[in-house]
């Protein structure tokens, strides 16, 4: 069978990349729970106590071990980093999925490719970053022409889209520069998974949500980065991390 449709092609490589990854990893399993958390399903390791409680604590040693330093200990996240269990994703998930498994390999994803990771060779970098990884570029528009009053006018057009009280004239100014932030942010400003464009109608802001934050995110562009996992963390590890991630981003 032939697949044209780009977003099942990319599913697709997807998919059997990251299988590929989980069964070539599972040949050294000596624990079968490990095998078992490699081959379950999200809801199947929920219906699984012992299981569950497996893959819970590996995912809390991880978070203890590496991730708690950025992210909290509860993966909650402060000042310009991501708060991981509020359902609100930047990258990947947009809450169409069919089945649980298909946010868990997203996160996955990221997990094994970190997040605008470079550190790979030169001739196998795709739009500056190492293939797979999550990428995308806030860029500084302080730098790129933008004088005080277009980055002012831009403010209050941004703090518009969440609903704030701003000066109708600056975002009338304004919406002649917002087809600059369509790619990301999508033409209504809920942003664009794909390309890591995050929701700027919500009240989640990850560089802050004052004028004077938004100002100079919007001169100065912002780039956080997320190391790549895959050459650090073993396969059952990483497939707990996405599940316990996804558990906790769930209430469950």
């Amino acid at each position: 069978m032939i697949i044209h449709h780009p977003i099942l092609k990319g599913l697709l490589k997807k998919t059997l990349v990251l299988m590929a990854f989980l069964v070539t990893s599972s040949t050294w399993a000596q624990n079968p729970l490990t095998e078992s958390l490699l081959n379950a399903s999200p809801e199947t390791i929920r219906a699984n106590l012992e299981l569950l409680s497996y893959m819970n604590n590996l995912a809390e040693s991880a978070i203890a071990d590496n991730c708690a330093s950025c992210h909290g200990a509860d993966l909650t996240g402060a000042g310009a980093v991501p708060n991981l269990v509020d359902y609100e994703w930047i990258w990947g998930i947009d809450g169409f999925e069919m089945t649980a498994v298909e946010s868990v390999m997203e996160i996955m994803q990221t997990i094994l490719y970190g997040v605008r990771n470079t550190d790979c060779a030169e001739e196998i970098k795709m739009f500056g970053g190492c293939p797979d990884t999550r990428y995308s570029e806030m860029p500084a528009y302080g730098e790129l022409g933008f004088d005080e009053n277009a980055l002012n006018n831009m403010v209050d057009y941004v703090l518009s889209l969440s609903g704030e009280d701003v000066n109708p004239f600056a975002v009338e100014a304004a919406s002649s520069l917002w087809p600059v932030c369509v790619e990301c942010h999508g033409v209504d400003g809920t942003g664009y998974t794909p390309f890591g464009g995050p929701d700027l109608t919500d009240d989640i802001w990850l560089f802050g949500s004052s004028g004077q934050e938004i100002y100079d995110v919007l001169a100065n562009g912002g780039m956080g980065v997320c190391p790549a996992w895959s050459e650090v963390l073993d396969a059952a590890t990483i497939k707990a991390l996405a599940v316990y991630i996804y558990n906790k981003a769930n209430g469950y």
